[in-house]
């Protein structure tokens, strides 16, 4: 089976574990969040306007009412003004300070890149990692700063990866 082939079912498989699964109860809200900023941050060409919309999920998996809130399922899309796409799902690690006020995440997962007029990211599978920090501006309201990277992880010949870098705006529902 070619690489192309064993990763797109890799990563189908991820997802649907992620989403299958049967999250634990939790107290935390799931939040929409609306982000818009730098994608190619590290220039390989023209720096384009990124804007990125993504849900994650209030419940999660091995949550704690500490500091980590535990790993949250999530799902995104992203694009730019080149007309390039990224979808993706994954996982956020929440972790909270300040009785909630501030958090940060780190989160990571897999998708599908379609470049648009954009940079060519060596094919359309890719992984997504990221860092956001955020404050809460009211309860149910949260600003913020994160950045991303999109990366094959050399599963193509060419893996030139970039770097976006947003401002963000989440709201809390239940």
């Amino acid at each position: 089976m070619s690489k192309s082939i064993t990763a797109r079912i890799s990563a189908g498989v991820f997802t649907a574990l992620v989403f299958a699964s049967a999250p634990a109860a939790a107290d935390d809200p799931a939040l929409v969040t609306l982000s818009a900023g730098v994608f190619d941050l590290v220039s390989h060409r023209t720096q384009e306007f990124e804007g990125r919309v993504e849900y994650r999920h209030g419940q999660g998996f091995f949550e704690t009412d500490g500091v980590f809130r535990g790993f949250k399922p999530m799902v995104g899309i992203m694009g730019n003004t080149a007309e390039a796409v990224f979808g993706y799902a994954g996982l956020a690690a929440p972790l909270a300070f300040d009785g909630g006020r501030w958090e940060f995440v780190p989160s990571g997962g897999v998708g599908a890149y379609h470049e648009g007029n954009g940079i060519f990211l060596g094919g359309t599978f890719e992984f997504h990692v990221g860092l956001s920090a955020s404050y809460a501006i009211s309860p149910n309201s949260r600003l913020g700063v994160a950045v991303y990277h999109i990366s094959n992880a050399k599963t193509h010949r060419k893996n030139p990866g970039v770097n976006s870098l947003l401002l963000q705006w989440s709201w809390a529902f239940n």
